[in-house]
Parts: structure tokens; C-alpha cells; sequence
């Protein structure tokens, strides 16, 4: 901890440089290439392969060389590319993976002399201070939108190179293991996943029913109402998008709070399902909640069976858009989920993988807390950036 406030101190090392993006850029500042020019057998990214920090495009099929074509669009390893239309702002260091490989317009790049420059970049464009100027910056006619003049105009703090260093490695030490936290929060929910498909080897030896005589499903409401007289907190609301956006198979604190009614509050436990055409994901919820218009509620009948319900809904996800309404497959009634069926197994298996499945859980649960305890240190981390320029 005293390597952390020592590394955003500025008395240290010395005084920070006030410049600018454009003065920074001092070997190449330029938007990527239109996609209509882009070719058929080189890596392209684009501005959604850019995110936390990472560029995360894979390689198309048939590259047989790295660069195919002559731009200035095509990336160097320790490129900075910025996105500049949407998610503007959000950066990330070409590595010797996507060397080679062409921007589109909506990306940003930057190329520096000096290769600290475009780490540092990296870092600042994430901090307080250099939101709150993109935000002040960004053309909105149809989506926000960054010029490329503007981000040349951009103001930058530059520490001394022995700073840049230290918080360069410090960032990369809490991204690192983020990293890996994600990685066995994943192991663990696919050994889960592993061990379902292993039992429900044997389904057609188990009862026949639907589940509606396992779980208890109700839909959403349509929004928050008025805030009721005996509820004296906010409640998360969660939307169909907070079930189908998340990676791992937990609905926490999402971004929606507002008052319910008793009856629409979810307990912890609960299970959420969201709909589309292309598939279904379910969601345990870790904290008390109301489903919207959209997410289907489902508790089972025993909550020792929720692990199992869990992974058996995890498993149909390609099924369940079929019992949805609407063209786009988005509204799941409680009554067409009670009618479908489901082979159900015996108490004793359920109840060995209630053993097998919660320590899996807990497990993921515990790197996934330990990840949001470690981006409030990198939320630390960036505010003492922002806060060393007016030192």
C-alpha cells in the first residue's frame, strides 16, 4: 500500500508536464480506414473490439501474412487505438498479436516516439479528469462521436518517466489479476456446467414432468411504480439487458434502483431468464430484486434445487426462445414455462450436486468480489491521478 500513495504522489518524483494528445502523438495521429476499403485477408479492428483495456479481435481465416496492405492505418506494435464513436475514450496497446493488422474509422490511432507515452495514454484516458474532458468534447448528432482534431487538442499531465513506470506497473498488476480472477470464474461455472451434462447423462431413467411442478415461475413488471409507503429502500430493478449482458451467471446491484412493491421483490436465490432469438441466458440473483418486463422469475420448489435448476436452464438455452412471444423472442410467460418439460431426477442426485455445485459457486462468487474490491483500488488509483495535476 505505501508503494500505491507513493506511486500517485507527486512530491516523489518530481513535476508533472501539461501537453497535449496532439503533442504527445509525435510520430503518427490518424483514424482508422473506412469499412468499405477494408481487405478481405488482414486483421481489422474495430471500435467493439476494444474493451477493458484490451483489444479483443481473433485472427480471420486464410491471413497468411501479417500486413497485406500499405496505410497508414495499419497498426505497430504499441499503437495506441481509441475508440471515437460510442464508448468514446476507451483505449488499448496493440500487442504483437494485432501488429499488422488495419483500424477502422471509428478507432483512433496513436503512435508515440517515446514508448512510455502510449501506456501512460492508456491510463489517462481512463482517470476523472479525462472523461469529464471527453465528455465536454464529443459531437452527439446521431451517437457520441470524438474528432480526431479534438483528441489532438485533448490536455494531458505528464508524470516523470520514473512515475509513468510505477503506475504503469501497478495498473497492469491489478489488471492482471482481474484477468485471472475472470479465468476461474469461468473454470468454475464450466466444471459446474461439466458436471450437469455428466449427470443429466442418465434423464431418461429420471421422472418425466414440467416445471411447473419443480419451480414457481411469475414475469416482471413493466417498470418501478410509486414508491410504496412500507418500502423504506430502493430495490435493484433488473432489466431483460442485465440478464443478457452478463458473462457469468449472477445478477448483482445492477444499474437500475428504485422503489417495488413487496409481492414484485425476488428474494436472493431466485433465478432470472431473459429471452432472444439467438438463445436464453438465466442468472441467479445475489441480492434482493424486482424482474422488469421481459425476465422471467423463477423459484423452485425446494432451494437446495436452485444449482441444478440453474444448469439445467444453462443447458436448454437454445430451447427455451421457443415457448417465447413476439418475433424477436423477448417475452416468456409463467404459464408456457410451467407447460414445458423437463426430465427430473431423484433427490439423491439432486442433492449430490447441490454438494459438487455450491463450493463451485462460492468459488466464483469469491473472484468476482475480489475483482470489484479491486477496481474501486483502480477507481483510487485514477483519482489520484487526476487530482496529482492540480497538486
Amino acid at each position: 500500500m505505501r508503494d500505491f500513495v507513493a506511486a500517485i504522489h507527486p512530491g516523489r518524483f518530481g513535476p508533472w508536464k501539461e501537453t497535449t494528445v496532439g503533442e504527445l502523438a509525435d510520430d503518427l495521429l490518424t483514424y482508422g480506414v473506412h469499412d468499405r476499403d477494408l481487405p478481405d485477408h488482414q486483421g481489422v479492428i474495430r471500435a467493439g473490439d476494444i474493451r477493458d483495456g484490451r483489444v479483443m479481435a481473433n485472427r480471420p481465416d486464410g491471413v497468411a501474412t501479417a500486413i497485406t496492405r500499405k496505410t497508414r492505418a495499419v497498426l505497430k506494435e504499441g499503437d495506441l487505438v481509441v475508440v471515437l464513436v460510442r464508448r468514446v475514450g476507451d483505449a488499448a496497446l496493440v500487442t504483437r498479436q494485432h501488429a499488422g493488422w488495419i483500424a477502422t474509422r471509428s478507432v483512433g490511432i496513436v503512435r508515440a516516439k517515446d514508448p512510455r507515452i502510449t501506456p501512460w495514454l492508456r491510463i489517462w484516458f481512463r482517470t476523472p479528469f479525462a472523461q469529464s474532458w471527453i465528455g465536454r468534447h464529443v459531437s452527439a448528432h446521431v451517437e457520441p462521436t470524438l474528432s480526431l482534431d479534438a483528441l489532438k487538442k485533448m490536455q494531458v499531465w505528464v508524470p516523470p518517466r520514473e512515475q509513468i513506470d510505477k503506475l504503469c506497473e501497478l495498473v497492469a498488476l491489478i489488471e492482471a489479476k482481474t484477468g485471472l480472477n475472470r479465468q476461474i470464474a469461468a473454470g468454475a461455472v464450466a466444471v459446474a456446467d461439466a458436471c450437469h451434462a455428466s449427470w443429466a447423462r442418465h434423464r431418461a431413467s429420471w421422472t418425466s414432468c414440467t416445471f411447473g411442478t419443480v419451480a414457481r415461475a411469475v414475469t416482471g413488471k413493466s417498470s418501478p411504480g410509486t414508491s410504496p409507503e412500507d418500502s423504506e429502500t430502493d430495490i435493484t430493478w433488473v432489466a431483460p439487458a442485465d440478464v443478457l449482458g452478463t458473462t457469468m451467471p449472477y445478477v448483482g446491484h445492477a444499474e437500475h434502483q428504485g422503489p417495488a412493491e413487496p409481492s414484485a421483490v425476488c428474494e436472493p436465490g431466485t433465478l432470472l431468464v431473459a429471452s432472444r432469438p439467438d438463445g436464453a441466458r438465466t442468472a441467479i440473483t445475489l441480492v434482493p430484486a424486482a424482474p422488469r418486463r421481459g425476465v422471467l422469475a423463477v423459484r423452485p420448489a425446494d432451494p437446495e434445487d436452485r444449482w441444478w435448476l440453474l444448469h439445467e436452464l444453462r443447458s436448454r438455452s437454445d430451447e427455451i426462445p421457443g415457448i417465447a412471444q413476439g418475433r424477436s423472442a423477448r417475452e416468456i410467460t409463467g404459464r408456457a414455462f410451467a407447460r414445458l418439460g423437463v426430465a427430473w431426477p431423484g433427490p439423491d442426485v439432486r442433492r449430490q450436486f447441490h454438494t459438487v455445485a455450491e463450493p463451485l459457486h462460492a468459488r466464483a462468487r469469491a473472484a468476482l468480489d475480489e475483482n470489484r474490491t479491486l477496481a474501486e483500488l483502480l477507481d483510487v488509483l485514477l483519482r489520484g491521478i487526476s487530482s496529482s495535476t492540480r497538486s
